[in-house]
This record gives C-alpha cells, sequence and structure tokens, in this order.
C-alpha cells in the first residue's frame, strides 16, 4: 500500500459494503412488503371472529398497513434508483476519469458524490424508519390472530437499512478526508505557483 494514497483501499472497500449492504436492504424490503401482501389477502388474516367490532379493527388495520406498505415500496423504489446512480457515479469518478475523487482538482466530482452519499442515506434511514414503525402492528397481528408473518424479517430488513445509512455516511466522510499528497506536493510546486526567481508564491486565483 502506497503511503501516498493510504486512503484508496478503504474507501473501495467502504464503497463495495455500500454496494453489497443496500443491495441486500433491497432485496429484503421486497421480500417483507411481498409476505405482508400475501398476508392480508389470504383467508387466514380474517379468522372466524365472534366479535364483529374486532374483524372490523382487524380489516381497517390491514387497509391501512396495506396502504403504508405501498408508500414504504414507492421509496424504496426511489431508493433503489438512487443507489444505481451512486454506483455508477462513483465507478466513473473513480475509474474512468482524468482527475479522480482523491485529486485536489476534482472538487465538484467530489462535491457532488458527498451530496450524493449523504442524501442517499437519509433516504435510506426514512425508509428503515419506515419499516420500523411497522413492527408494533406485526406484532399485535402475530400475538393477537396468529398471522404468518416472520417478525424476523421485518427486523432484518430495518436493520439492515440503518447499516447502510452508516456506510453511506462513512463513505461520504472518508471522501471528505481523502487527498493525493503526492499530487497536493506537484501542485505546491507546479510553474503557476512559482515566481520568476523560482521562489514559492502563493496564488489567489487572479492574473497580475
Amino acid at each position: 500500500m502506497s503511503s501516498l494514497d493510504q486512503w484508496k483501499p478503504w474507501v473501495w472497500a467502504v464503497f463495495a459494503f455500500n454496494c453489497l449492504f443496500a443491495t441486500v436492504f433491497a432485496l429484503l424490503c421486497w421480500e417483507t412488503y411481498r409476505q405482508f401482501r400475501n398476508v392480508t389477502k389470504s383467508a387466514a388474516f380474517a379468522p372466524a371472529l365472534v366479535d364483529v367490532k374486532e374483524w372490523c379493527v382487524l380489516q381497517f388495520a390491514a387497509w391501512r398497513g396495506t396502504a403504508l406498505f405501498d408508500g414504504a415500496a414507492v421509496s424504496a423504489f426511489f431508493a433503489v434508483i438512487l443507489v444505481i446512480i451512486f454506483t455508477v457515479c462513483a465507478i466513473y469518478y473513480m475509474i474512468f476519469t482524468r482527475k479522480g475523487l482523491s485529486h485536489p482538482g476534482s472538487r465538484y466530482g467530489k462535491g457532488f458524490m458527498v451530496a450524493l452519499s449523504f442524501m442517499t442515506a437519509l433516504h435510506i434511514c426514512n425508509i428503515a424508519t419506515h419499516f420500523l414503525s411497522f413492527s408494533p402492528a406485526i406484532k399485535y397481528w402475530v400475538t393477537t390472530f396468529n398471522v404468518d408473518f416472520s417478525r424476523l424479517l421485518l427486523t432484518a430488513t430495518y436493520s439492515f437499512g440503518y447499516i447502510s445509512t452508516v456506510f453511506f455516511l462513512v463513505f461520504a466522510f472518508m471522501l471528505v478526508i481523502w487527498k493525493r499528497t503526492d499530487i497536493e506536493i506537484l501542485y505546491a510546486e507546479s510553474p503557476s505557483t512559482m515566481s520568476p526567481q523560482g521562489t514559492h508564491t502563493p496564488h489567489d486565483g487572479h492574473d497580475p
């Protein structure tokens, strides 16, 4: 590992974990949504209850829960789009551009990726919190009406969402501190920052 770019392997490692956890989170969101829809459509969700009021409460909860899960599914769909855009842009800036994200002159690319990482992290955190809010209702349905729904699946879904959020924030932070010291030295010693006598003078960006 070169001491001049010691952060590069760590940035790539965090990026790989970003892709991994975001993919797992997307799959868990889909499976949770699919299982919930199957439960609400099955006959087991409408048991033969003597109390009509209790049956009405259950059906209203199913209708409201379906609407909430539909909203979470739409949010998860946009999260998938954000993650795809993030992955493509990160690979483009880190591999295919002349100035990588560690280059001092890549301020636009680095700023764009930091903002995109932060926005994706907030969106995924919002979805994870959305799924977390379903936990009391699912617990009530499972314990009271013996509904066949995996609470472990729901727990894994929002847990991976929060883990993915953390990794996106870590990636954004690492981009901020990721710098190539060898390129910074070359920038400091470039002719544009040297006086005619060869001494180093600060360059303020204005022509003399």
